[in-house]
């Protein structure tokens, strides 16, 4: 209760004759009770150039993209913090994500810059995972996610990043069931100062069949990706403190999904409440 923590982060999802540089905001604020409130909104800018323009043609366009809510309720807390095979932190998140971000009204000659969300609500779960063994943390998160139905029209890029409406105005829609995963393991150098390795791992996998809606008609796709990062705390103090993070994310294994290279930066503001929290011990 009375901890909040503020964090605009960073990723530029870059590939041959696009990129997409989200600049994400969130915020979180302990509510008590182990409950806390999430929200985040993320900024986009995409670009699209030769060779997904004809030659000479660079367009860019920035705007908001879907914005996410979520309650997250902790489970359970980690039992003893130098025995990895002790009871771990386990969270439970509820999820909702707005279509925020603009998915209608493409027009051809923006080459698919003015799209910055899938025009869908989305509901979901996920688990997460924490686990402390000095001078080791792992973390871990599985989820899923069903995405309502809508209706698109010519220009829509689905989610898969590469497959686009070809024709029509207004067709119906519907993707499939979305699970998601990320694992990362981070190696702390330095306890005091929040120095810290990481290694992380994360996926995606969007199936044929929505759980509630039936048949998809969205194309599905796969992905595994690994990013190497670092971390450090500076100011590291009871009731404030920031973290500083940086990494790139790098594809492992694709399937009908582009093979993208993702700079990451990110900041965390905590603010404390009088108990301590977030980075303050």
């Amino acid at each position: 209760m009375g901890s909040r923590y503020w964090e605009p982060y960073m990723l530029a999802y870059r590939q041959a004759g696009s990129s997409s540089t989200n600049f994400n905001q969130k915020t979180a604020v302990g509510m008590g009770n182990n409950l806390e409130f999430d929200a985040q909104v993320p900024l986009i800018l995409n670009t699209a150039k030769p060779p997904a323009t004809p030659a000479g043609t660079t367009v860019s366009q920035f705007g908001p993209g879907d914005a996410h809510l979520n309650f997250k309720y902790q489970l359970t807390s980690d039992a003893n913090a130098y025995k990895f095979l002790a009871r771990p932190a386990l969270s439970l998140t509820a999820d909702l994500f707005i279509p925020s971000g603009n998915a209608s009204g493409l027009r051809p000659s923006r080459y698919g810059v003015d799209q910055f969300g899938n025009g869908t609500f989305q509901e979901g779960m996920s688990l997460l995972i924490h686990k402390r063994a000095h001078p080791f943390e792992f973390y871990g998160q599985f989820g899923d996610l069903i995405e309502d139905p809508t209706h698109v029209s010519r220009g829509y890029g689905y989610n898969n990043g590469m497959d686009s409406v070809q024709s029509g105005k207004n067709m119906p829609m519907i993707d499939g069931n979305l699970l998601y995963y990320s694992a990362a393991l981070e190696y702390v150098i330095n306890t005091r100062r929040g120095i810290g390795l990481l290694a992380e791992v994360d996926g995606q996998s969007q199936s044929l069949r929505n759980l509630l809606f039936g048949k998809a008609t969205a194309p599905g796709y796969s992905y595994l990706s690994a990013a190497p990062e670092v971390e450090y705390t500076w100011p590291a103090g009871k009731h404030f403190a920031i973290t500083w993070g940086a990494g790139v994310n790098l594809p492992v294994e694709r399937g009908d999904y582009p093979r993208v290279l993702t700079p990451m930066a990110t900041l965390t503001f905590c603010f404390n409440g009088p108990n301590g929290g977030r980075d303050s011990q």
